[in-house]
């Protein structure tokens, strides 16, 4: 992971094969650190590592957009964006959006978010959705970013057997 100056944003076309193996340390890093994204801490890296080689399979395959901060080999932060097919191709969802704990707390979330949403953009889209575990500061962030909550899903996820959290359902019009 680098440090010092801002990390480079940059759309991901044709990820590098080393590309998978990056984004499952990032994932797991940020995992352990309490990031909400898909897993808690402790949970399987093995597990980690497949959904984030699968990830990067999708944007191979164009089912996904890759947005990378620093080197895709050595990410500082990623998000993605997955267009919708058939009567959802006006939408896409954010997905994703991580930042290595040791660059948090410089705007670099942001900065991937506004990524996304210019990438959204640019393909045409006439909205973005996404969802954020509630608990965290997740869903302050994403409405202080002009994402509107449109609804919850009671208990969307388990974090153990005595922690479920609603996931908050966000839409933003581009």
């Amino acid at each position: 992971m680098t440090t010092g100056a801002p990390a480079t944003l940059r759309r991901v076309v044709d990820p590098h094969p080393g590309a998978a193996a990056a984004l499952g340390d990032l994932w797991i890093a940020v995992t352990e650190a309490g990031g909400a994204v898909d897993f808690v801490a402790g949970w399987d890296p093995g597990e980690i590592r497949d959904l984030a080689a699968a990830t990067v399979d999708a944007v191979r395959a164009g089912a996904a957009r890759m947005i990378v901060a620093g080197s895709v080999t050595d990410p500082d932060g990623t998000v993605f964006v997955a267009p919708g097919t058939g009567i959802a191709a006006h939408r896409a969802e954010v997905q994703r959006l991580m930042v290595h704990p040791d660059r948090q707390g410089r705007g670099l979330g942001t900065a991937l978010l506004d990524a996304a949403v210019a990438e959204g953009r640019e393909m045409g889209l006439e909205m973005l959705t996404l969802g954020a575990r509630g608990g965290t500061p997740l869903p302050a962030f994403y409405t202080a970013r002009g994402f509107t909550e449109y609804g919850r899903l009671p208990a969307g996820v388990r974090l153990s057997a005595d922690d479920a959290r609603d996931i908050h359902l966000f839409v933003r019009r581009l």
